[in-house]
């Protein structure tokens, strides 16, 4: 038998087994994954039909939850709620009637004022919505009923309805706000929903039903009917699953796949207890898999014969070379030139081949020759290829010298944000401070006045978090060590947020043992800023309970092993957003960063922070149960000497009594702002101080040459000459003058700004926005450093 017969038949044999095996398990496969996809297919549908619904039924609660807020803010008389209520209902004609009722059940104040006056404390809406924000199922309203005008179907009004508790500012519950929807609003919604889906999936059909089984919305007369339980799919809701799908007949016979999806409504989140049920015939899922398995088929058939015609070719590739091989290298000794290869005689090859071997010394030499050409190809290409890397490093040079191009505009924007920021802040912190000490104004004005000041504090705080954030991403954190101790470390921060708990009636307490207090070597403020992070999120987070700090300390290889807890009972977090709760930009919903604001970047930054110290933080949390926030620290030991190191903070010196009392010092104000400078200058001479002032450095220092200062206030942007050129030549004037007390006063706070300050000559730095108890404090220690220099000198 020749080569390419047998090889022909033995790859179309191949072709068909493979091509038989394959259609019967693709034809298996695809059956049930149709019938797999078709189930999971109608349950995703009716999972997205009823969550559609889910939301509309909580927006409609946050309908009831604005006016619940603005019935305690802004509409607290019958009139006003009943603008709100007929606004409303203007805007959304869902609602067929909204009221306010007091605690006793009296209607105050609706739409159109229907009821006012009538009690409706036995109504389910009433009842529920006085516990908790409630939503009821399709009912018949008889009462509301009679007072609006019959429905143009003739059908009796049914409603659903939403309700919520009314509070007044101590949060004690005074009503309810409550609106029915007419169930034509919720049929027009439900409506909608399905057209969305029956576009794209016109082979299926959805049926909504309410709580009690009663058809919503359907195909065809179903409306209004009542459907038993033992549809397919319906077993698994009605044992507690939310979500279930299954292949089953119906009524009519049919043989469906069926997806349902049920609402399970709970104390923190109300909703409809409505059914949605899709379904779609088997026949239709199975058309999927029909052309699939024809086509398997067809391409089968089609396989096999080309299976054969390549057996066929293969045959002929491989003799015809093998011949000629055998042919050229029998007579390679003594053929001429012009030899031709005989014509193919028999199934011979594998013995001519055999014959042949010797023959195969005679192209060795060819082959030498084509390694050798092989080789200096190879040489070219190395060439080639080392000039390429060669070019790939000059580019690899320049995009790094660009990414530090880079590195360096984004430290220059992080700059000029910090400073056009808390340029504005210093005018209305420092405004705000000198109105607050104006007593003749009203607890109101006084109120008003605090709370923008809070709200400077906040984006201070939000500047700073974002500075520490880019620092601690560009790794350009540095880390102080001295010696400080942890228990006290915890007892002050826990000091510095007690004012915020008292005032929010939480029990705030610290846990740990004064006696195993051992002091440690690291950066304390860094340390502070993280516990007072973590403390800060604590009471902020719960409005109830207590948060308890704990501190534990034992001692372990590299020194102090500090374990510190913050465990509150507030608002907890869910399960899923505690894995990203430490990323930035991240709080753990959207929600919370409505109701609690903030930028995201605190616990990014704790975290950012405990690592570079060597350090692990992490969390335990339940939704609603509360949260514990914790980090493992090792620091080393303070040594003996060390312990009495540890730096506190520099008061202001108290005001001289007797009788010759100091004069005041007199102080030079360079600042090119006028708004910064008024402020300043009123806060100053507020202080005591006689206060002069220049606008920019030029006349600062003819200032100082022409009459004596004892200590110059230096802005560092200004025009004509900037505060550091200034200063450096302050510094370099001859006399007394040159050692005249400079501090910075400036927006410009980022580390590496401040050592540029020092660097050019100032002796301290205050950051705007300015606290004037700091300020002071700062300025009296530069005079009291200044008198001991000159009583030294004398």
């Amino acid at each position: 038998m020749r080569l390419r017969t047998l090889l022909a038949l033995v790859f179309a044999a191949g072709a068909l087994i493979l091509t038989f095996a394959a259609t019967i398990a693709v034809s298996q496969f695809v059956a049930q994954r149709a019938q797999i996809r078709a189930e999971a297919h109608t349950a995703e549908l009716a999972e997205h039909l009823r969550q559609i619904i889910d939301v509309n039924i909580t927006e409609r609660l946050g309908d009831m939850a604005v006016l619940s807020a603005v019935a305690r803010t802004n509409a607290t008389t019958p009139e006003a709620r009943r603008v709100w209520v007929d606004a409303l209902s203007e805007s959304y004609p869902a609602y067929a009637w909204i009221g306010f009722a007091d605690r006793s059940g009296a209607v105050v104040a609706s739409t159109g004022g229907v009821l006012e006056g009538e009690s409706v404390a036995a109504r389910p809406w009433f009842r529920q919505g006085m516990e908790a924000a409630s939503v009821i199922d399709i009912h018949e309203a008889k009462l509301l009923a009679t007072r609006l005008p019959a429905l143009p179907s003739g059908e009796p009004w049914r409603f659903v309805d939403v309700a919520m508790p009314l509070r007044d500012a101590s949060g004690a519950k005074v009503g309810v706000v409550g609106g029915h929807l007419s169930v034509s609003w919720m049929r027009d919604m439900s409506r909608a929903a399905i057209a969305r889906a029956l576009k794209r999936e016109p082979s299926v059909e959805v049926l909504i039903l309410a709580g009690d089984g009663t058809v919503v919305l359907g195909a065809g007369d179903r409306t209004g009917q009542r459907i038993g339980s033992d549809l397919p799919a319906l077993p698994a809701l009605t044992a507690g699953a939310e979500l279930s799908s299954a292949r089953g007949r119906w009524p009519d016979g049919g043989d469906y796949f069926t997806g349902a999806s049920r609402g399970r409504p709970s104390a923190d989140k109300p909703t409809l207890p409505w059914t949605v049920l899709v379904r779609q015939r088997v026949e239709v899922a199975k058309a999927i898999s029909d052309p699939i398995i024809n086509r398997l088929m067809l391409g089968g058939a089609a396989f096999s014969l080309l299976f054969a015609l390549l057996g066929w070719w293969a045959a002929e590739r491989l003799a015809d070379p093998l011949r000629a091989l055998a042919r050229a290298a029998g007579d390679v000794s003594n053929a001429p030139a012009d030899a031709r290869l005989p014509k193919p005689r028999g199934y011979l090859e594998i013995s001519e081949l055999t014959g042949a071997l010797t023959g195969l010394l005679v192209r060795l030499s060819e082959r030498d020759r084509a390694l050798e050409q092989a080789n200096a190809d190879l040489e070219g290409r190395v060439a080639a290829r080392t000039m390429e890397l060669a070019e790939a490093c000059d580019r690899a040079e320049a995009a790094q010298s660009r990414a530090e191009a880079g590195e360096r505009a984004k430290s220059d924007f992080l700059a000029t944000m910090s400073h056009e920021v808390r340029t504005p802040l210093n005018a209305i912190v420092g405004f705000g401070d000198l109105l607050r000490d104006d007593h003749s104004l009203t607890p109101g004005q006084r109120r008003c006045i605090e709370q923008m000041r809070v709200g400077c504090e906040v984006l201070t705080t939000v500047v700073n978090d974002i500075l520490d954030y880019a620092r601690i991403e560009a790794d350009g954190v540095t880390l102080e060590a001295a010696p400080f101790s942890p228990h006290g470390l915890v007892e002050e921060t826990v000091a510095l947020v007690a004012g915020t708990a008292e005032r929010k009636g939480l029990d705030l307490r610290m846990v740990g043992d004064a006696a195993d207090d051992r002091p440690v070597i690291g950066d304390k403020n860094r340390l502070r800023q993280v516990l007072l992070n973590l403390v800060n999120n604590a009471v902020k987070f719960t409005q109830q309970g207590s948060v308890t700090v704990a501190i534990t300390q034992t001692e372990a290889a590299g020194g102090n092993a500090l374990h510190v807890t913050v465990r509150d009972t507030g608002i907890g977090i869910p399960a899923e957003a505690q894995t990203r709760l430490f990323a930035r930009f991240v709080q753990a919903d959207s929600s919370t960063t409505r109701r609690f604001g903030g930028t995201g970047l605190g616990l990014a930054i704790a975290k950012g922070l405990i690592e570079a110290m060597g350090g692990t933080i992490g969390l335990e949390s339940r939704d609603g149960e509360g949260s514990t926030f914790w980090f493992d620290l090792v620091l080393p030991f303070a040594s003996a000497g060390e312990r009495g190191l540890e730096p506190t903070a520099v008061a202001a010196p108290p005001a001289s009594s007797g009788s010759s009392p100091r004069r005041p010092a007199h102080l030079l104000l360079v600042e090119d702002g006028a708004i910064n400078r008024e402020i300043a200058q009123m806060v100053l001479e507020a202080m005591g101080y006689r206060v002069s002032t220049a606008c920019d450095g030029r006349e600062a220092v003819d200032m100082v040459q022409a009459e004596p200062f004892d200590l110059v206030l230096m802005d560092i942007e200004m025009p004509v000459m900037d505060g550091i050129t200034a200063t450096r030549l302050i510094r370099g004037l001859e006399g007394q003058v040159r050692e005249l007390p400079i501090l910075a006063m400036t927006a410009h706070v980022l580390p590496e700004q401040v050592r540029t300050l020092i660097a050019a000559g100032v002796n301290d730095h205050v950051g705007k926005p300015f606290d004037r108890a700091h300020l002071q404090a700062v300025i009296e220690r530069s005079l009291a450093k200044a008198r001991e220099r000159a009583a030294s000198a004398a």
